[in-house]
């Protein structure tokens, strides 16, 4: 109480740079598990009493956004998420809460004319259990299940309005210095035409490199991360098949990442790029800044 009685007190600019110190004082100095620009998941959780905040944003060039668009209706379209949005929470070390959003720029040409719009996106929920620690020759395991909640608006071309659920089997494996990572899951896209649900088989493999120092005191890193992945399985051409790479920079709990796409189908990107910032914050020295 003390403490915001004095930040009241102080003029504006003054309270603003001081919140600013007080939050980078809380910053972990653990590396986050999150392999942003990838899609990939890691088995592992963020560490117990974590707290992850990103701030991003993407591009996709002829990505035949969104599901259910028909195969030849889009003749041109950008699509672009900014900003985007998400929150990792760990409940205790085992289990680990994932929310994101964003907001869309879509600019298309379509069988129907042109299409400029700007909007907020869907909001999408999960939770993913660390269930198997990695061992000599078994790989750590989890699972991850979660939805989509629609918000996006479907006449504007900016989501379809339905709710979609999705499961993932996810393991990670040490092999020399670098990790590997495995998804293998189900997608269940509701259709807005009523026509039925579409139910997919989704996958993701990623490589991580070890992190490589920057500086002579080794408090900066760079390391290097590839994936492909996709969903696959589709009656109504949602099959969408991308390669993507990427690094992260990281030094404490900030790690700073970009990277770019390119689609192996019709229905993927032809090409993307992406990036963005991850902050880990530990709650008890949060807490503790204002007690």
């Amino acid at each position: 109480m003390r403490d915001a009685r004095r930040l009241h007190d102080l003029p504006r600019i003054a309270r603003y740079l001081t919140v600013a110190a007080m939050l980078l004082a809380a910053v972990s100095n653990a590396h986050a598990e999150w392999l942003a620009p990838l899609t990939v998941e890691t088995a592992t959780t963020i560490p117990s009493g974590e707290i992850d905040f990103a701030l991003g944003a993407s591009y996709f060039r002829n990505r035949r956004y969104p599901p259910f668009t028909p195969s030849g209706f889009i003749q041109s379209q950008n699509l672009t998420a900014v900003p985007e949005l998400a929150l990792r929470a760990a409940v205790g070390s085992m289990v680990e809460v994932q929310a994101s959003y964003e907001f869309l720029a879509l600019d298309e040409q379509t069988t129907e004319g042109s299409n400029h719009t700007y909007g907020g996106g869907d909001a999408r929920l999960f939770t993913k259990i660390y269930a198997v620690r990695e061992r000599v020759w078994i790989p750590a395991m989890g699972v991850r299940f979660g939805t989509k909640l629609p918000n996006a608006s479907a006449t504007k071309h900016l989501g379809t309005d339905e709710i979609d659920f999705f499961l993932q089997w996810l393991a990670s494996k040490h092999i020399g210095p670098c990790m590997v990572h495995l998804n293998l899951g189900l997608a269940l896209l509701d259709n807005p035409s009523g026509d039925g649900q579409d139910d997919l088989f989704t996958y993701a493999v990623g490589l991580v490199s070890p992190s490589l120092a920057l500086d002579a005191a080794g408090q900066w890193g760079i390391r290097f991360l590839t994936e492909v992945a996709g969903q696959t399985g589709s009656r109504f051409n949602n099959d969408g098949n991308a390669v993507r790479a990427g690094f992260q920079v990281g030094h404490g709990g900030l790690t700073l990442y970009a990277g770019a796409s390119a689609g192996l189908n019709s229905a993927a990107e032809k090409y993307g790029v992406m990036g963005g910032a991850i902050y880990a914050f530990e709650v008890e020295r949060l807490a503790a800044l204002f007690e």
